[in-house]
């Protein structure tokens, strides 16, 4: 079975593509050398049935970063018959790098200009004829967001495939490309297959960058905008929750009490207060929660989530996190659980544990809730009145 492996830097739109090469067919395996779980699906390219190995995004092939080095174990151990790197059109002076690095170890690739719908936007113009022949390797644009030129990418790499090239094993020990080189490489490129306009970096996102990553006005802006975030949740999920409330209470008096009441009153307790009144309190704050990862969805595909990790960067820095950390310590608001699960993106181990036991702080809306029940019964304990002997 043939083997491809997917490359690219963070954020380029590797996964998207994978999920839409895959059909989000995708599952979790453990390779040789490499400690960490890795995305791989089997998928049928042709008349081939292909393994597609999703690897972890990454800046550079010589980084000491945990992602790079899986990277390169990955490479080094494995055979690859094909390498699908995905770039971000938008930003391809800056992600040309690790194509030409991959390029000079000889891998055999196809180069995917993802995100071409916003380069188009930003007047950046690809000739990748031009690119195709500097790379030596097939280059195709597309968007696997919206899978636009995904049909004209899909037919480069089973021409790829179909060829009787021998899988691959990148030798990492040989000499990387130089800098100097890698520089001259990458400006040759620029000049002679991409045009990017002088007016491309003056957009309205520089400009509200400029306020909303402002050195003294961002954190002010940034604690509005969460303070705005939380307020519409609670004002748009309460009438929700109430509603489900009224509902479960509704269900029970009409239909479920009449119905178990020839039952013995343990059994009615246990299937009323107890299995069903659990089961509506959790449901009632799903809306809260829904609300939550809605919110944080607008909020990450407008670019703000990003830039409020480069906000608190500095200021998480003093308790020994990042930036990311504090993404982390956000969504905990809404569950605990996707945020564990998202400290996988953190580059250090140490930071990805301290994380992971900060992250039980933030309190989601059903475990507070819980904390406030729980509390009730201490506040209404009588306090005990210290009299001196006189008053006996």
């Amino acid at each position: 079975m043939k083997r491809i492996a997917l490359l690219g830097m963070p954020n380029a739109g590797k996964s998207t593509f994978f999920n839409r090469l895959t059909g989000a067919s995708a599952r979790v395996g453990n390779w040789p050398g490499v400690t960490v779980d890795l995305l791989g699906a089997k998928v049928l390219i042709g008349s081939s049935m292909v393994e597609a190995i999703d690897l972890p995004g990454i800046y550079d092939l010589q980084g000491f970063s945990e992602d790079e080095e899986v990277v390169r174990r990955f490479l080094s151990l494995n055979p690859v018959d094909l390498a699908l790197v995905v770039i971000n059109t938008a930003q391809i002076e800056r992600q040309l790098s690790l194509v030409l690095q991959l390029k000079h170890l000889g891998v055999p690739m196809v180069v995917l200009l993802n995100m071409s719908d916003e380069a188009k936007k930003l007047g950046i113009t690809i000739d990748t004829e031009q690119l195709s022949s500097f790379l030596d390797c097939p280059v195709a644009l597309i968007s696997a967001k919206y899978g636009n030129g995904y049909q004209n990418g899909y037919q480069l790499i089973q021409k790829e495939l179909n060829g009787n090239r021998p899988p691959v094993t990148v030798n990492l020990a040989s000499s990387p490309l130089a800098e100097p080189a890698l520089e001259e490489a990458m400006a040759q490129v620029m000049s002679t297959a991409v045009q990017i306009p002088a007016h491309a970096s003056d957009q309205l996102t520089q400009r509200m960058d400029r306020v909303l990553l402002h050195p003294v006005a961002g954190l002010p802006i940034f604690f509005f905008i969460m303070f705005l975030l939380f307020q519409g949740i609670f004002i748009l999920g309460k009438p929700i929750q109430d509603g489900l409330a009224w509902l479960f209470q509704l269900i029970r008096t009409t239909a479920l009490e009449p119905l178990l009441s020839a039952l013995p009153a343990p059994v009615t307790g246990l299937l009323l207060d107890g299995i069903y009144n659990g089961v509506g309190t959790v449901a009632s704050f799903v809306p809260l929660i829904v609300l939550f990862f809605l919110f944080m969805a607008l909020v990450e595909d407008s670019g703000y989530l990003s830039r409020a990790a480069f906000l608190m960067d500095a200021l998480m820095a003093r308790m020994g996190l990042d930036g990311r950390s504090f993404v982390m310590v956000l969504m905990g608001f809404g569950c605990n659980v996707p945020a564990l699960m998202g400290t996988r993106v953190m580059r250090s181990r140490p930071l990805r544990l301290l994380t992971m036991l900060v992250i039980p702080f933030s309190l989601c809306s059903a475990r507070l809730q819980v904390f406030v029940f729980s509390s009730r019964p201490c506040s209404h304990r009588p306090r005990r009145r210290w009299c001196c002997s006189a008053c006996t």
